[in-house]
């Protein structure tokens, strides 16, 4: 029953989202800890709209690993995730340093790392990790998912040139939903 209501208000966040719906509306009164439980619902989400290599961590790992560096802004928001079952793979959530990034399938940075985002992207190379921030400038730095906050609704902008060179796919009903930048040309563009 737990699982049927965390998946009911997942697709509703998501609905309202898509339908224009401001998280401010969606929370009132507690729009910080809003914006992170839409948040969290995205990272979970997104698991099932990108595709990692066949011989990677991700594709031969009975767990997902989702790694979050830096200060922990989610609260209790990724806890209802916490164990759950995706694409047959329980998530795992780990609160990692930037010196610690083995095992990592997914690696969100928070925004108290925004100054070190190049060191961390050296640091996973072209490893299958799927890389998503806090920071709207980190996409074009190089992350391949960045949340974007435009008029109190939490949107996400995609670079795909960094999703290719992670050897990720992602999927273009995710795609249509997000800004895409190009890295190596530092413009959005409107595909």
């Amino acid at each position: 029953m737990r699982k049927r209501s965390k998946y009911f208000i997942t697709i509703v966040i998501i609905t309202f989202l898509l339908t224009g719906f401001s998280v401010s509306s969606i929370f009132a009164g507690e729009q910080r800890a809003g914006e992170y439980q839409v948040k969290a619902a995205f990272l979970y989400n997104f698991i099932n709209f990108v595709e990692w290599p066949q011989q990677s961590l991700f594709e031969n790992s009975p767990t997902i690993n989702l790694c979050i560096i830096g200060d922990a802004p989610f609260g209790d928001a990724l806890n209802d995730f916490q164990n759950e079952t995706v694409r047959g793979k329980k998530l795992i959530i780990k609160y990692r340093s930037a010196d610690d990034l083995r095992g990592c399938n997914i690696l969100f940075l928070s925004e108290s790392e925004k100054h070190h985002t190049a060191k961390i992207l050296r640091s996973v190379g072209k490893s299958d990790v799927l890389t998503v921030s806090d920071t709207e400038e980190s996409a074009r730095q190089g992350i391949i998912i960045s949340f974007i906050v435009e008029q109190k609704k939490v949107r996400f902008a995609v670079n795909i040139d960094a999703a290719r060179r992670a050897g990720l796919k992602i999927s273009a009903k995710l795609l249509r939903l997000a800004r895409i930048v190009g890295a190596a040309e530092g413009k959005d563009s409107t595909e």
